[in-house]
């Protein structure tokens, strides 16, 4: 049963009436399903365990792991914590003849955990340490970087005097250049969960940069209060459309929460006109994927990169379990990345904000084109 969105109120509710009429799992046993486990210890809402492919380790907070193979779910609900692996774990219970109407996928599962974190973690503590950047750069110029596949490493060496932003992968290409981002933002969920659930990997990434910036619900928050990292940041991210013009929501003020649509590169807009920067140029941005998904349901597959090879080769290590459940390792929603940089544009032109795209080539025509060569003396 989807149930589309849900407030934390109406989640608890669900939850409280099911745990009345049978046995409550959590369906996915991943930092979501551990969450929300918490969540509804903490509340006082009766729940058995969890289901998952993967049993080890055999307990997580002594609520016990169960197989889809030794369980018998006639009478039992499923609450499906997981949006990226919604549809395989649907598929795993429906193999088990659970009926639709005991098994609950939620469309805003993702901002439902930022719900819980805000109410158990009180996560504005940390987000409200953003505050030291605001207005810093004021007036001044930056450059995004996207990880597409026009992004050169010469292109690169050319900001080792500029203030830039960088994301994810990104760090693929270190061995090549002495350049380095004022700003990184790791934010990809896969990407997260291998390079920033271990300490040493994340002062690997962070060590050289003058902050960086994840979410609240990737791994990283596990180290918030560690002493020796003291340069990660966190943020709340939404997903919220404004209902006037159907776009994604554009913060003004990355302290409180920031919004989504779909892409890294949305959120590096948000925090460079939080810190002030009035020209913003973007290179490396081509909005030009494998695999391609449209708001009418259309996907597009092709054998193009989605990055340069360097991080191409990185991040094959990332996504087996992505290509072994879907398919492929990633899906853009191109539509809705657009509508992001729409939304950018409109608040950029009515703050006095300038938006260029320094890409060479790609296919992202919203931002005024400039030749990036053209931008340095």
């Amino acid at each position: 049963m989807k149930i589309e969105g849900s407030n934390i109120q109406d989640f608890i509710n669900l939850l409280n009436s099911l745990a009345n009429k049978g046995n409550v799992y959590i369906a996915g046993a991943g930092r979501n399903g551990k969450i929300i486990g918490e969540f509804l210890t903490i509340n006082n809402i009766q729940w058995v365990g969890f289901i998952d492919k993967n049993t080890v380790p055999f307990e997580i907070n002594n609520k016990k792991i169960y197989s889809y193979e030794k369980m018998i779910m006639e009478n039992d609900f499923f609450i499906v914590s997981s949006y990226l692996y919604e549809k395989a774990i649907v598929a795993e219970l429906k193999k088990k003849k659970v009926l639709d109407e005991k098994i609950f996928c939620f469309t805003n599962i993702q901002d439902i955990i930022y719900d819980i974190y805000t109410l158990c973690f009180d996560a504005k503590q940390y987000t409200q340490k953003l505050q030291i950047f605001h207005n810093e750069y004021y007036g001044k110029r930056c450059f995004i970087i996207g990880n597409g596949p026009s992004l050169k490493i010469l292109d690169l060496e050319k900001l080792n005097n500029e203030v830039t932003f960088a994301s994810n992968s990104i760090y693929a290409l270190y061995e090549s250049t002495f350049w380095r981002p004022t700003f990184y933002c790791a934010y990809d969920y896969v990407f997260c969960k291998n390079m920033m659930s271990k300490k040493e990997n994340i002062k690997i990434l962070i060590s050289n940069c003058k902050a960086a910036f994840t979410s609240i619900v990737r791994d990283g928050f596990q180290y918030r209060n560690s002493s020796d990292i003291d340069n990660l940041f966190y943020v709340i991210i939404k997903n919220q459309i404004n209902s006037e013009t159907g776009l994604p929501l554009f913060s003004d003020d990355c302290s409180k929460e920031v919004y989504s649509s779909g892409t890294v590169t949305y959120l590096m807009l948000q925090l460079a006109i939080y810190m002030g920067f009035q020209e913003i140029y973007l290179l490396g941005v081509d909005l030009s994927f494998s695999v391609e998904r449209y708001k009418n349901g259309k996907i597009n597959i092709s054998e193009k990169n989605n990055h340069p090879k360097e991080i191409e080769e990185i991040e094959k290590t990332f996504v087996e379990d992505m290509i072994k459940n879907h398919g492929y390792s990633y899906i853009a929603d191109v539509d809705l990345h657009i509508a992001g940089y729409q939304a950018a544009k409109e608040y950029a032109n009515t703050h006095k904000i300038k938006i260029y795209n320094a890409t060479r080539g790609g296919k992202l025509e919203v931002f005024e084109r400039v030749d990036f060569d053209s931008l340095f003396d």
